[in-house]
């Protein structure tokens, strides 16, 4: 006779390989859509459209947006300029 549980646990085994699989293949995207959110915030663009094509488009999404992304905004064209400040 089987223990209780011993036929059960060894049919988990794969699914809890697969389950693990899962899980990182999505904690990857996740993280990779966060970083792409935040580099979309720094070059001004649309974090909604980047955030899309990362998640739909994985991973071709997220490389066209690192070959086809904008310069960075230069943040000191918004007013405040150190050179204007100092003393002489």
């Amino acid at each position: 006779m089987y223990a209780l549980g011993v036929g059960v646990s060894s049919n988990f085994g794969p699914i809890l390989v697969i389950a693990l699989v899962l899980l990182c293949m999505l904690t990857a995207i996740a993280w990779v859509t966060k970083l792409a959110v935040d580099d979309a915030k720094r070059r001004g663009k649309s974090t909604v459209l980047v955030c899309i094509a990362c998640i739909l488009f994985f991973p071709w999404g997220l490389v066209a947006w690192i070959l086809f992304r904008p310069d960075p905004i230069d943040k000191s064209k918004d007013g405040f300029e150190l050179e204007n400040y100092r003393v002489q």
